[in-house]
């Protein structure tokens, strides 16, 4: 043995010694158990040393937990009824029997909840014990939905200890949904409530283990050195056996990611020790297979195929009943475990014989392990009756057994039966309401969606109204009387040009307000009214214009609806082509046609003229071109020139982009 194995071996000596021992708040506990006087002192006795269940071996709560619950039933201080039936509940708790844990905690609740103002903090504790049995189950919203309820009452409270343990559960469930960033703020909360107050130890400790847990999630190791330093040693100093696995095995995680091997696999074989004061040794299977990965990791596969190889023996226990320190492995679940990582092993050592061996038995365990299956399922129904017997017995130990059975089965039945119906209720109560606030929610849309497109009606038709009413009658007013204003033949010709002039601008005012109050008295144009809009005009300019020909024709299968604005530059860019072509094409003859099917529509103007130079339409000031393409544009439309066509004209096609 080398000097480092040397220092190595006598260091976890030392460490095994100093926590092979029962710790002495569980000593000094235990005592008070025993010199208690009365019933009621017992009781509060058991309680206390029931607070500490995560630093007692599980087998001493065997031996409690029956008396504690008696005791508990026969109090009438509601307070300790309802502190016995939670030292209970942790009791099945550390037997991993939630349910059967939950069962205690809601008498608990129950017990104290006519009094809960004058025991809060009695009714946290035991709401938090609720969050973390739900917790354990990964039963993740329904913990959070108990701790949120709690948490603004201990911010009202004022209690620091119960509000910092609470932000540190959250923070731990926060853990567990992988939420590490989420998990930093509620642990940071409990750790500036409690930071350098001797009497919040208890929320200090785990919470700084927790956050050194976090910062490993989020691959910052450094980070989560400083907490563990921080956190072992107030877990050391609170004697919580738990806390003080929990740091050390963080511990030798970051040792290990560090390459610090001695110091890793110290804190492991420490972490071991301490967990075997709190269990028997079969309950650190998961602890030797991860000892073995860490020697398989480090480069020591001969110890890791020693470990594994030294947990598979065979045999019956009571062969050696004086030798505990011996394990056997017949449960066929426990061995497979163990062949699938020694297998590996020898596969990472290349002693391939000893790998194809270790399949061979591996398939073996495996069938054994299948044809076990019916006889287990058996076996845990068998285990179920069991438990559901003994509490049967703790709970109605004066009556006839037959009577406690039907009075405890039915009145669980019946708590389990109003559960699912309360549940159901408050599903469907929750659903109703959230039905309700959507159709709430969808209304009052509709309801502002109606009010908003109401005050456009409203004020559209306003403004159809004023511009009839008040500027379209001035306008033909004017046009009107101008009409009989008449010059000499001697008058001055500048005043003969600008009556003129007078004449022709009021026309176009009347016009172009026929058109604009057209629009604007309609929500929505279809096709054909522009059609018609159209022909109208070209009735009108057709005067000017003798020597024209100007055809309309119509392809329109299913009509196309425009809302009033689109409808209005949809007339203009026609007005503006035809006018184009009447005074620019050369041409005799024009034609514009509409076609529409399924809201799909497009209209274009063509010309029988000389054509055009589409370098035009670069020319921001070319025959209003621009105009055009602006006013398509901001529709939607699109727009396209064509010339030099068979007849030798220009055709404009105005189109829906899709």
């Amino acid at each position: 043995m080398n000097r480092k194995q040397y220092i190595l071996t006598f260091s976890f000596i030392l460490v095994a010694i100093s926590v092979l021992g029962q710790t002495r708040i569980i000593e000094a506990l235990t005592q008070k158990v025993y010199g208690a006087r009365n019933d009621r002192d017992k009781l509060s006795a058991y309680i206390t040393l029931a607070d500490e269940y995560q630093s007692l071996y599980r087998d001493s709560l065997d031996k409690y937990a029956p008396e504690i619950v008696t005791l508990a039933e026969k109090s009438k201080d509601p307070i300790a009824k309802a502190g016995g039936y939670l030292a209970f509940a942790n009791y099945y708790n550390r037997w991993g029997w939630a349910d059967s844990a939950l069962f205690f905690i809601e008498k608990s609740l129950q017990t104290i909840s006519s009094i809960k103002a004058t025991s809060l903090d009695l009714y946290f504790k035991i709401e938090r014990s609720k969050a973390l049995t739900l917790g354990s189950r990964l039963r993740y919203a329904e913990a959070l939905e108990v701790l949120y309820k709690i948490l603004p009452e201990a911010e009202k409270y004022g209690d620091a200890k119960s509000l910092g343990l609470i932000c540190n559960t959250i923070g731990s469930i926060s853990i567990g949904r992988q939420q590490s960033e989420e998990s930093l703020q509620w642990i940071n909360r409990a750790i500036t409530l409690s930071k350098g107050n001797p009497s919040l130890i208890q929320v200090y400790a785990p919470a700084c283990l927790n956050m050194a847990m976090a910062y490993i999630t989020l691959g910052k190791p450094d980070s989560a050195q400083l907490f563990i330093n921080q956190g072992l040693p107030f877990s050391r100093q609170l004697q919580n056996l738990n806390y003080i696995a929990t740091g050390l095995r963080i511990q030798s995680s970051i040792y290990t990611d560090a390459k610090k091997y001695p110091q890793a696999e110290q804190a492991i074989l420490e972490m071991m020790a301490v967990r075997r004061k709190t269990g028997p040794a079969n309950i650190v299977i998961d602890d030797n297979l991860q000892l073995a990965e860490f020697y398989a990791n480090s480069g020591q596969l001969d110890k890791a195929i020693k470990i594994c190889k030294d947990n598979l023996n065979r045999g019956k226990l009571e062969n050696n009943p004086t030798d505990t320190s011996y394990v056997y492995s017949n449960d066929p679940k426990v061995r497979v475990s163990y062949l699938q990582a020694l297998m590996k092993y020898y596969k990472m050592a290349g002693r391939m014989p000893d790998y194809q061996q270790t399949m061979e038995e591996l398939i073996a365990a495996k069938d054994t392990l299948y044809e076990a299956n019916s006889a287990e399922a058996i076996a845990d129904l068998q285990t179920k009756y069991e438990v559901q017997k003994k509490e049967t017995t703790i709970i109605k130990q004066k009556l006839d057994l037959q009577t406690k059975n039907f009075l405890l089965y039915g009145s669980l039945t019946a708590a389990f039966l109003i559960a699912i119906a309360s549940f159901i209720v408050f599903r469907n109560y929750k659903e109703k309401k959230r039905l309700e606030w959507n159709v709430m929610m969808e209304q009052e849309k509709r309801n502002a969606t109606e009010a908003v497109k109401k005050a456009e009606e409203n004020e559209r038709v306003r403004i159809a109204a004023d511009l009839h009413d008040n500027l379209g009658a001035y306008a033909a007013s004017l046009l009107s009387n101008v009409q009989y204003i008449n010059l000499s033949d001697n008058g001055n010709e500048f005043a003969s040009n600008a009556l003129e002039e007078i004449k022709k601008n009021s026309g176009a005012i009347v016009s172009q307000l026929n058109d604009t109050i057209w629009v604007l008295k309609k929500e929505a144009l279809s096709l054909t009214s522009i059609s018609d809009r159209i022909k109208l005009f070209i009735k009108n300019i057709g005067k000017s214009y003798p020597g024209y020909q100007i055809d309309v024709t119509e392809d329109i299968v299913t009509d196309s609806l425009l809302q009033s604005s689109h409808a209005f530059h949809l007339y203009r860019i026609l007005q503006e082509a035809i006018n184009n072509a009447l005074k620019h094409s050369g041409g005799k003859q024009i034609f514009v046609n509409f076609k529409s099917v399924d809201q799909q529509w497009s209209v274009y103007v063509e010309d029988d003229g000389i054509g055009f130079d589409l370098s035009l339409l670069q020319n921001e000031n070319g025959n209003g071109l621009q105009h055009i393409m602006q006013r398509s544009k901001e529709c939607g439309w699109k727009a396209d020139w064509a010339t030099g066509l068979n007849n030798g004209g220009t055709r404009l096609s105005i189109s829906t982009t899709n």
